[in-house]
């Protein structure tokens, strides 16, 4: 008779705790992404070649969690275990190579005190069983390839070597595979980056069209405009640099959220009347600083090319609090240009803004389209903001 998997009342390998060693193994299991992804041709051709070099008739590169054992790979496994890929750990063998660290091999397994009572033996059909462990580079088991015959076997020294440089091809597979992929994600990350930099630089042409605009309008005489322009250029500049770079001139952190508000918002005002900010003197760290710099001088762009600071008489309501265990910023924008309905189209500034405060902010950022203006409101974790 089949038993049908039950998860629930699966045992548990190991009871990892924060920090632990058997926590730290699964972590390392999840970040190579093998768990439940799809076939790769990689794997499978080592399954193959396992059962087709050892004459077995089942052969897999199982990994195993803290409640269950997923097949990367199977050859010759029946169903329904084929198509589902994975068994609680009632039914697994390969968690005894985890727990130990080390090769198991069983040779009869209704004779064995060690999994004599494994589900496997009646569902999966396994009586001889060898296993070898799969390692990452720093040490962290994942899982096991393994031989199963489904009547007894004697395993020799031999045979045991073998599957050992099996395992230790998969490892290398695992290994290919993880650089794969942190070769796509920098090629991803550049792009972003490219992308960016196009976006800022066409940016910095619209803010400066618009101070130029905006300063014309509050400017009488020349000279007065040339040092009006001037001013706010030079401002522009010193706001970039702390997107480009946001440590202070001692190489410490931010000295305060003020100072680096002010320094951001300094291009876009006319006067003090522009923009109306209330913050505590909350300490900001390099990395909280550099991002928040993103989010603030993309939303100040944006008000100086579309919304209230690109009216003569338009003016940013600016509010930090902390509450609770959560720091808030609320951007509302007052006097700007009628605002009809939402914007349907997120552009690249905004998708990047939500990227940035979801990615690196921990945080999230809503907008709200009232037709006097934008509101924005960012919430952050307290603990993010000295990072």
């Amino acid at each position: 008779m089949t038993h049908s998997p039950d998860f629930s009342s699966s045992p548990t390998i190991e009871a990892p705790a924060p920090g632990d060693v058997a926590s730290d193994r699964v972590n390392a299991l999840y970040q190579t992404d093998l768990m439940d992804s799809g076939p790769e041709e990689r794997f499978d051709r080592l399954t193959r070649l396992v059962a087709t070099t050892l004459s077995v008739p089942v052969s897999l590169v199982s990994l195993v969690d803290s409640k269950r054992q997923f097949f990367k790979s199977t050859f010759g496994l029946p169903e329904p275990w084929k198509t589902e890929r994975e068994t609680p750990l009632t039914h697994s063998f390969c968690q005894h190579v985890v727990s130990r660290a080390a090769p198991l091999v069983i040779d009869d397994a209704t004779l064995d005190p060690l999994v004599c009572d494994n589900l496997a033996i009646p569902d999966l059909k396994v009586r001889a069983y060898l296993g070898i462990p799969l390692l990452t580079g720093d040490g962290h088991v994942l899982g096991s390839l393994c031989a199963i015959n489904s009547r007894p076997r004697q395993w020799t020294e031999r045979e045991q070597a073998i599957l050992a440089d099996f395992g230790t091809l998969v490892e290398e597979q695992i290994a290919l595979r993880e650089r794969v992929g942190e070769l796509a994600r920098f090629d991803q990350q550049r792009s972003l980056i490219q992308g960016e930099l196009a976006h800022r630089i066409k940016n910095i042409f619209s803010v400066i069209s618009s101070l130029l605009i905006v300063s014309a309008k509050t400017e009488t005489d020349l000279d007065g405009y040339v040092q009006s322009v001037n001013g706010r250029i030079m401002a522009l500049s010193k706001a970039n640099d702390f997107i480009v770079n946001v440590r202070s001139d001692s190489g410490g952190s931010m000295s305060g959220l003020p100072g680096l508000i002010d320094a951001l918002l300094a291009p876009f005002k006319r006067d003090a009347r522009q923009v109306k900010c209330s913050c505590p003197s909350l300490a900001v760290g390099e990395k909280t600083a550099a991002a928040l710099s993103l989010v603030i001088h993309e939303l100040a762009t944006n008000s100086a090319k579309y919304g209230a600071l690109s009216a003569v008489d338009g003016h940013i309501d600016l509010q930090c609090s902390c509450e609770g265990d959560m720091f808030r910023m609320l951007w509302q924008e007052v006097g700007g240009p009628s605002v009809p309905e939402t914007p349907s189209r997120k552009g690249f500034g905004t998708r990047m803004v939500a990227r940035t405060v979801e990615a690196q902010l921990m945080g999230k950022i809503e907008r709200r389209f009232l037709r006097d203006g934008l509101v924005a409101t960012l919430d952050i974790p307290l603990a993010v903001m000295d990072r």
